[in-house]
């Protein structure tokens, strides 16, 4: 970031409206001579789909909330998806954020999704059918993204999911208070419509193999995810019963309520641990303990999460393991906390160490352990694997024993968010594109070129001097296991919150070289540039 604009911002030959620009990029890819660069603003640059945030934005506090949709949609048809669970790095990075409070880039994301759908998820333009085949493993965020990718560049793509529905970890995984059931299917609805097929019950190793998928596709994309569950050792643990925290999400997810009992204990820090108590809590238990390692600033969940649990009641045991679970005469759980002195030994392995004279029991009818994820590489050549990881080039996600075999999302890279995993797909489906068309691998990967450059312009007194606007969420006394609790932007909040986008990015000048040929002017959407040239010439 930089304030002093003549340090790379030039307008010498050619004059952009800030007001209007919105950082498409259109220009800047017309520019026969290379004359226009784009400054990306910070939450572009931390967007893993690279979403021009900065640019609907900018439209939205323009009241044009139909170009505002039209240019989130063209960066992902997973909007509506991402406008719910997203992680929003793009928040960490807004420059708003130094002044007072970051805008709520997320929650205005969903607002123009909600508010103008993509009418009904239009299928894109597709490039002509290929003879290529690619069997897609798995119909998680990675699997969909890739298998989105695949069809829309015309190959002929097919994807295998163990279980009956598709969705894999936004189905079975986030539970419907975050993201409606309904979004996933609307995504699936549209793939089908495009013509991606989908076979659901499709276990590796069971009813299909992976030889078959081999021999019947010109690639084989494993987009598998982290789905198994960390194995929960404790003394007395092998007898107590212990419920695993995706099992409990799956359940949640397909619409079953366990019988918990009055008071659950679950054993986490992470968003899964958070989640699974959430959800322990709608399916009736009374009191419902988070027990986790880490400290309460520490913990990996998602610290809106961490509040949102807090906000309901949760009673979070921060710095304190299990060491002994045992049945007590009553029949309930007797787990034996102690304070957590330490995660990692001296060599940096993962060893908690306790502090026996700090302890004391807590008694439950139920024990959820949410203690992470790892892949499950039981179904698969074991030649593919490495460290319990798909091992592929980091780059283009090939693997590195099979050419024909790639990977992307969790199973490639370990537990990420709902976002990376899109990005991975769409990375992988564009490798896998190549390599069927005996292209390059390697060739002009990235988002970022000479064009696109990281340095951006901040100018606070651009900006309204609004507060900053919260979604609302539904009473605590409300809350189920279908209704969402984050409310939409109403469209007055939206608007004023988007007026607070300092607007960061732009297009600008960069190597003075401009032989006034105007195309960039007559390209811009919205007439924000203006060539500088004698009038006669014109």
């Amino acid at each position: 970031m930089n304030t002093d604009s003549s340090m790379f911002i030039n307008d010498l030959n050619i004059s952009i409206d800030r007001d209007l620009c919105y950082g498409c990029g259109t220009c800047v890819e017309t520019c026969i001579l290379d004359n226009l660069a784009l400054s990306v603003a910070p939450c572009r640059q931390a967007c893993p789909v690279k979403m021009n945030c900065h640019g609907y934005i900018r439209l939205l506090a323009q009241g044009k909330e139909e170009e505002a949709a039209a240019e989130i949609w063209k960066a992902s048809p997973f909007a509506r998806i991402l406008g719910r669970v997203c992680h929003h790095p793009c928040e960490n990075t807004c420059e708003r954020g130094k002044i007072d409070e970051p805008l709520r880039i997320r929650a205005l994301k969903r607002y123009i999704t909600d508010r103008l759908r993509q009418p009904p998820l239009q299928t894109p333009d597709m490039l002509p059918e290929t003879e290529y085949r690619v069997a897609v493993v798995g119909s998680g965020p990675a699997g969909l993204s890739a298998a989105y990718e695949l069809r829309s560049l015309g190959h002929r793509v097919t994807v295998y999911e163990a279980k009956d529905e598709i969705g894999g970890l936004l189905r079975y995984g986030i539970p419907s208070f975050r993201l409606p059931v309904a979004e996933v299917e609307q995504i699936v609805h549209l793939l089908t419509t495009m013509g991606v097929g989908f076979r659901t019950g499709q276990e590796i190793g069971k009813q299909v193999t992976f030889q078959e998928l081999e021999l019947q596709n010109d690639a084989v994309l494993l987009a598998i995810g982290a789905s198994k569950a960390l194995p929960y050792r404790v003394e007395g643990g092998e007898q107590a019963d212990i419920l695993d925290g995706l099992d409990l999400l799956a359940a949640a997810g397909a619409g079953r309520r366990l019988a918990l009992g009055r008071c659950v204990a679950v054993i986490g820090g992470g968003n899964s641990a958070v989640d699974a108590s959430l959800v322990a809590r709608r399916m009736g238990a009374r009191e419902v303990y988070l027990v986790c390692l880490e400290g309460m600033d520490d913990m990996p969940a998602f610290a809106a999460e961490v509040q949102q649990a807090r906000e309901e009641g949760i009673i979070i045991q921060a710095s304190q393991g299990v060491t002994r679970v045992y049945r007590n005469k009553e029949g309930r759980l007797s787990l034996e906390l102690a304070d957590c002195l330490s995660l990692f030994d001296e060599k940096g392995v993962f060893h908690p160490e306790f502090d026996a004279a700090c302890s004391m029991d807590l008694q439950v009818d139920t024990v959820v352990a949410a203690i992470g994820q790892k892949v499950d590489t039981g179904r698969f050549p074991e030649m593919l694997f490495r460290n319990g990881r798909l091992e592929a080039d980091p780059l283009t996600g090939q693997s590195v024993v099979n050419s024909k075999v790639f990977g992307c999302g969790d199973c490639v890279g370990g537990p990420s968010s709902v976002v990376d995993s899109l990005a991975s797909g769409k990375e992988a489906a564009i490798s896998i594109d190549r390599f069927v068309r005996k292209e390059g691998l390697r060739w002009g990967r990235g988002f970022w070129n000479q064009a696109y450059v990281k340095e951006y312009l901040v100018l606070p007194e651009r900006a309204a001097a609004l507060p900053c606007q919260t979604p609302s969420r539904i009473p605590v006394e409300d809350r189920d296991l279908s209704t969402e609790v984050e409310q939409a932007f109403s469209q007055e909040e939206a608007v004023k919150e988007a007026q607070r986008c300092l607007s960061c990015g732009r297009a600008f000048e960069l190597h003075n070289t401009c032989w006034s040929c105007l195309p960039c002017e007559i390209e811009c959407p919205v007439n924000a540039l203006e060539v500088k040239m004698p009038y006669l010439l014109r």
